[in-house]
């Protein structure tokens, strides 16, 4: 009787560890890229909204809510679904001739500021 020559194929049991170990790092890569990039759209929506609410309020200083004197105003303002805080101060600028204005717009449940912006407005 001849002795039958049988080689196995297939892979060996190191060879199926480091595969699936190299599939579950690019798994966990890909999803931590697609976390990350998730939070930064919504970061960046969050800003625009509150530029969004500065430039209105730019827009109203202005035309209908011209500062006469100096003036500290708060208010609110719904943009995006979302109700926004903003805060101006206008100040008599050193020459006279300019008011300069900050506006702060921040959401209604945080602490901290999302949109900050200064600014000249002429003194007619």
């Amino acid at each position: 009787m001849k002795l039958l020559n049988i080689k196995e194929k297939g892979f060996s049991l190191i060879e199926v560890v480091v595969a699936l170990f190299i599939l579950s790092i690019s798994v966990i890569t890909i999803y931590n890229l697609i976390i990350s990039t998730s939070v930064s759209t919504f970061q960046l929506e969050q800003k625009y909204l509150a530029k969004e609410v500065a430039n209105n309020r730019i827009a109203l200083i202005n035309t209908l809510e011209k500062p006469m004197k100096p003036i500290n105003r708060k208010g609110e303002m719904v943009m995006g679904g979302q109700n926004w805080l903003w805060e101006e101060e206008i100040n008599k600028n050193i020459t006279n001739e300019f008011y300069d204005f900050t506006i702060s717009v921040k959401l209604e449940n945080k602490n901290e500021y999302t949109y900050i912006t200064k600014g000249f407005i002429f003194d007619e």
